[in-house]
């Protein structure tokens, strides 16, 4: 080691060129292999290395050449031009190489040896790397051939950063510096090639699949389970060995990255599963890695504070007042579920005058109320929260799949003359059938007269509350007492994110408030009052262990602030629209209902045409069916199929900002064109068209 420390020193006045010859052959960490082995490629090394590398110059490491062959097999998977202009910093400084035993062990004058490697001109450098960030183009590299553009490197005379081999602790990983990271020096710059090397194979995704097909190939469950588990058909053991992160990352792009449902593309219309906005992305990221618990206070200090501000947002957007109050949560099913325990815990235990929360027989002869249209969530809550199986009232929603007053109030009072005890209404802003939205004033009245509790599912309708347009297509929302909001649907969040919102943070405190022993530490020494504690989410909620799902929802929204989030919403309820219109005035499609309240349409093709009464319902239902297989496997499209009145309807959920109206008639024509390919309807007297 003394002997490279040597010529280190002696090569700080030679030339350039000499003493990056000299500095190449005595490099000892393997930085670069991983870009290799991602390449794929087994390029031999060109001439001007083996001509270097011929030159005795000191004792070089017995893997130098291995290393310099994965080097210069780095740039072979460039375009030319790419990889001829990539420009290069080259620092002269003081740096000590190990072998393969202590690679990435150096020392370093003037600045730490981590940054960027480039080229110029051509040419490899071979210099130790800077951290500085190169906005310059190719062509102004170009005109500065052999040249650095970073500038003059800072004086910091004086100064030389060792650093230390990575901590044998791991020495069995082959990446040991990715798992024992604590020296910078050591860890930050592969730590910065991995994130480079994740980034792109992240990019390598959008681009080369989730533009290409709305959904990857095979589509058919059978097939792609087959094509990834094998001839086995079941998964494969656990890995018993380690492997380098470029393998790992090279495997998704293999095996993952081509069957992927692609919310990117522009005619994927699928469910409620907008592409996420970047800083979302970015914010997901950062939550992983600062690895928050929002959970006792303690856990998650800032974070805990990021989901305060982020619930004040909501309650904001939906006209709650400051004593209303909330909690992020996986999604609408998680965050129904919540509702739904407060409303037995708080308010059925009001209506009994219970002191205690009701269980048991306590929860017989009460009744839930909500239409057809409602979620699946509701029914399953109550079920799991120890409910009747009949406690669920299901009122037929009106000709346009909205609960209404009158319905709700008949319900009541028929309910209420056979002995039972209403407790609650679930109503739905934006439903997941049609995007429907039920009459809130007139059910908010229903369940004042009544002495109900209002609960709306808003997971989806709450976000057009962004739009100042749009906004009055969910209105009365402030007359809920509790309403559940997705921001990973119509907010374009990256998944998870879901919340609910209850006008008063007392009644999550009654339903969920325990501080186990454990805990202790998050408690005021001098002042038991819950009141008094610090903001614990797991006192608000089911959860304990929380992801800091806040953080990327707080990124973004600032990013595009409420402004721009709403343009986002406007637009694509403005492609709703322009699909019912044109669904309208096609002869072969029929669409309902006519005008959709918020995104959602339901639409379906006839063969032959608006009067084709005659087709056989049965077979007309098939036929949607096929068609929306058929567009599946093509990949051209993805939208679902939804049931309605009891027939099958196409259904687009167009939550995809990326979706333009040109999109939307490639896809009407995609229909027309896999019809062709289709055997028609059979004909008989069953009706073609319903409500």
């Amino acid at each position: 080691m003394l002997a490279h420390l040597v010529l280190e020193l002696s090569n700080r006045s030679r030339p350039a060129g000499e003493w990056a010859t000299s500095r190449a052959a005595i490099r000892g960490n393997q930085a670069h292999q991983e870009d290799h082995r991602l390449a794929g490629h087994e390029q031999e090394p060109d001439r001007d290395e083996q001509q270097r590398r011929a030159q005795p110059v000191g004792p070089a490491p017995p893997d130098a050449e291995r290393r310099d062959h994965d080097e210069d097999g780095q740039d072979d998977h460039l375009q030319p031009e790419a990889a001829q202009a990539r420009p290069s910093c080259r620092v002269q400084g003081l740096a000590l190489v190990g072998n393969v035993a202590d690679r990435g062990w150096r020392a370093t004058g003037g600045r730490r040896a981590i940054g960027c490697r480039r080229a110029i001109g051509g040419r490899r450098s071979r210099g130790v790397r800077c951290r500085r960030s190169h906005p310059q183009t190719i062509r102004e590299s170009r005109r500065s051939p052999g040249r650095c553009l970073c500038g003059p490197l800072p004086a910091t005379a004086g100064h030389y950063h060792r650093e230390v081999p990575p901590d044998p602790r791991f020495a069995w990983h082959p990446e040991p510096e990715l798992i024992g990271i604590t020296d910078e020096a050591t860890s930050r710059p592969p730590l910065e090639r991995l994130g480079a090397d994740a980034w792109r194979t992240a990019l390598d995704y959008l681009y080369d699949e989730a533009l290409r097909r709305a959904i990857g190939e095979p589509a058919g469950y059978e097939e792609l389970r087959r094509l990834f588990f094998g001839p086995s058909g079941r998964p494969a053991p656990a890995p018993e060995a380690p492997q380098p992160s470029a393998e790992v990352l090279r495997e998704f792009t293999r095996r993952l990255a081509p069957h992927q449902l692609n919310a990117w593309h522009p005619r994927s219309l699928s469910y409620f599963t907008p592409p996420p906005l970047w800083l979302s992305i970015v914010g997901e990221l950062l939550a992983q890695v600062t690895q928050q618990g929002v959970d006792v206070w303690h856990a998650g200090p800032s974070g805990a504070f990021v989901e305060e501000e982020v619930i004040r947002w909501l309650c904001d957007l939906v006209g709650f007042g400051q004593e209303a109050f909330g909690l992020l949560t996986s999604g609408g099913v998680m965050a129904n579920f919540l509702a739904l325990a407060v409303v037995r815990d708080v308010h059925l235990a009001r209506l009994l005058e219970l002191s205690a929360a009701p269980r048991g027989r306590a929860l017989e002869g009460v009744r839930v109320y909500a239409s057809d249209q409602a979620h699946f969530s509701i029914a399953r809550a109550l079920d799991e929260l120890g409910f009747p199986r009949d406690t669920l009232h299901i009122v037929e929603s009106d000709e346009a799949f909205r609960l209404k007053r009158a319905t709700v109030a008949d319900a009541v009072s028929t309910d209420r003359r056979a002995g039972l005890r209403p407790l609650a209404i679930a109503a739905v802003a934006g439903s997941t059938n049609t995007g429907s939205v039920d009459r809130l004033a007139e059910l908010a009245d229903v369940a004042d007269r009544e002495g109900l509790w209002l609960h709306v599912d808003a997971a989806y309708g709450a976000a057009a509350c962004l739009s100042e347009r749009d906004r009055a297509r969910v209105p009365d929302l402030d007359r809920a007492d509790s309403i559940t909001i997705d921001p990973h649907k119509w907010f374009f969040q990256a998944y998870d994110i879901g919340g609910l919102l209850v006008r008063r943070r007392a009644d999550l405190l009654a339903t969920f408030h325990s501080s186990p022993e454990y805990y202790r530490g998050a408690l005021p020494a001098d002042e038991p009052d819950p009141a008094s504690e610090p903001l614990n989410f797991y006192q608000l909620g089911m959860e304990g262990t929380r992801r800091w799902r806040a953080l990327k929802l707080w990124l973004s929204w600032k990013h595009l602030g409420t402004q721009g989030l709403g343009h986002l919403v406007e637009q694509t309820n403005d492609l709703a629209a322009y699909l019912a219109r044109r669904c309208a005035h096609s002869a072969d499609f029929e669409v309902t209902p006519p005008e959709p309240e918020l995104s959602v349409v339901c639409f379906r093709h006839i063969p032959r045409g608006a009067s084709a009464g005659g087709n056989d319902a049965n077979a007309l239902d098939r036929h949607q069916d096929a068609l929306q297989g058929a567009l599946e496997a093509s990949g051209d499209g993805w939208l679902s199929t939804t049931r309605l009145r009891g027939r099958t309807w196409l259904r687009a959920g167009i939550v995809n900002y990326l979706t333009t109206e040109a999109d939307v008639d490639r896809l009407l024509d995609m229909f027309r064109e896999l019809a062709r390919d289709l055997p028609a309807p059979a004909s008989g007297s069953g009706s073609a068209t319903t409500g």
